[in-house]
């Protein structure tokens, strides 16, 4: 089993190391037209980005023990526990980014 778990932290590793696309590049605005509110909205959404990506990655490893278990109660119920600790998470995620755009939206306004 230890080389399972070594194969899905390869895998989750490996999944870091290319952004989520190529259009997420992580570019700082010095010029005279960047005010604090762009800038924390900037610094929020990449935070977001990055944690709902380390809650998808959750989910998929707790997918993986759940598959991986083999019938294993153990493995099963580990499974089962990261991936609704994930779905959590990822709800936390989506609220705070509505609670952070809504902020931001009406202190730019």
């Amino acid at each position: 089993m230890t080389r399972f778990l070594r194969l899905a932290l390869a895998f989750a590793l490996w999944s870091f190391a290319f952004p989520a696309g190529a259009y997420m590049q992580i570019s700082i605005n010095t010029g005279v037209h960047s005010d604090v509110p762009r800038i924390m909205g900037g610094i929020v959404n990449v935070l977001l980005e990055w944690s709902s990506l380390v809650a998808t990655a959750l989910f998929l490893l707790g997918c993986l023990f759940l598959v991986g278990s083999g019938g294993n109660e153990q493995y099963s119920s580990a499974g089962k526990k990261i991936m609704k600790a994930s779905l959590i998470g990822l709800a936390i995620i989506l609220a705070s980014w509505l609670i952070i755009s809504t902020m931001v939206f009406f202190i730019a306004a």
